[in-house]
């Protein structure tokens, strides 16, 4: 009997050791929350000390890299990252500000916020309603906006991230409006420095309101 016992025990312990190598240690919802509001308040600056901040624990497919390539073989770990809302909007699915936070690292990766109705001047809103989208896009090449864009972007990751760090490249990304924002657009800017950092800052032209930051070399 006494040999049964043991036997089980041995046995309950090897199965709690292939359980726990099998799904990763989270750091959980207060360190999370301490990383995603340290980072918003350092992309933008703001005080939220009374704030309403929720976090919910989510998983996303798990993606594979080869040569460059984003591919899905469906076998992939998930990717799992914790939410942070600020001041959510339950009725319209938004929140003033929010960020991602991988769940096992407990890096903050993106931060965000709420696009505002920010009213543009006469000189700014000439300057976005006299630019027209080639169709069909060039090939190469970049408009004035996005590079304009870019050098803004360039300057905000100095102000707020990497104030002493070489920058290796910037590239502008894509360009885009909605109804929403018209007649502003959307832009996006890639930046890599030379510790590693690989940022995506998207803002609203001509405003230049930033709207989010990615860290890419965080998320995983």
């Amino acid at each position: 009997m006494k040999k049964r016992v043991i036997a089980t025990l041995i046995y309950i312990n090897c199965l709690v050791l292939v359980l726990s190598g099998c799904a990763p240690r989270l750091v959980g919802e207060a360190k999370a929350k301490e990383a995603g509001l340290a980072l918003i308040q350092q992309a933008f600056e703001v005080d939220l000390t009374d704030a309403v901040v929720t976090v919910a624990y989510q998983e996303g497919a798990g993606v594979t890299y080869e040569d460059g390539q984003r591919i899905q073989y469906g076998t992939e770990e998930p990717i799992r990252f914790y939410n942070i809302r600020v001041n959510p909007d339950d009725e319209n699915e938004n929140a003033e500000y929010n960020a991602t936070v991988n769940a096992v690292t407990g890096a903050a990766y993106r931060a965000g916020r709420g696009v505002s109705n920010t009213e543009l001047t006469e000189e700014q809103r000439k300057k976005a309603e006299s630019v027209k989208f080639p169709e069909p896009p060039p090939a190469y090449g970049f408009s004035d906006e996005q590079v304009e864009s870019m050098w803004f972007s360039v300057e905000w990751l100095k102000q707020h991230f990497e104030p002493d760090m070489e920058m290796l490249c910037s590239v502008p990304g894509i360009e885009m409006t909605d109804n929403y924002t018209s007649p502003q657009q959307w832009i996006e800017t890639y930046a890599v420095y030379r510790n590693g950092h690989i940022y995506l800052v998207e803002l609203l032209w001509p405003t230049m309101e930033v709207t989010s930051v990615y860290l890419f070399d965080q998320e995983s």
